[in-house]
């Protein structure tokens, strides 16, 4: 299996892990966080978005650039959820149909105009999936104290039946 084919079945394994810990959340994004440097639910939820929604133009471009122009700040965490799957299943679309032409082409990354980063396209596609990853774990914490039931992310969880 080639790095890109096995990136495609990872993407696809993901999607519904993100969307069972954003469905887990109050539907209306909170201003809770854990500690006051720590990103508050909304603004978390809100940047896993922003992130997602630009990773299918990431794939046929090669760019990501923070300056570029991004949606309204998403209003309700089903609509989130429903609209980073979108995004992610159109990105891993779009990453199972590139050559390896195309998947190994170089990518950067830009911040207010400094490039941050550059590597290849799907050195790039796997950084953005494990930082989603990462933040995903993050917003995992922000269930249970908002009185929700922390979902089976990779095995049972404290709150699923027969859980720990």
């Amino acid at each position: 299996m080639t790095e890109q084919k096995f990136f495609v079945k990872m993407m696809k394994n993901e999607i519904p892990i993100f969307e069972r810990v954003f469905n887990a959340l109050p539907d209306k994004p909170s201003e809770w966080s854990a500690h006051p440097k720590n990103k508050k639910t909304a603004d978390l939820a809100a940047s896993m978005f922003f992130e997602s929604f630009g990773f299918p133009f990431f794939l046929k471009t090669g760019m990501i650039d923070s300056s570029d122009p991004m949606p309204d700040k998403p209003g309700k965490m089903k609509k989130i959820a429903h609209d980073f799957a979108k995004n992610l299943e159109e990105a891993n679309s779009i990453a199972e149909k590139m050559s390896d032409e195309d998947w190994d082409s170089p990518a950067e990354m830009k911040m207010k105009g400094k490039s941050m980063w550059k590597t290849t396209k799907g050195g790039m596609a796997w950084g953005l999936l494990i930082d989603l990853i990462h933040h995903r774990g993050q917003l995992s914490t922000h269930i249970r104290p908002q009185g929700g039931m922390v979902p089976s992310i990779y095995g049972p969880s404290g709150d699923d039946k027969g859980g720990m």
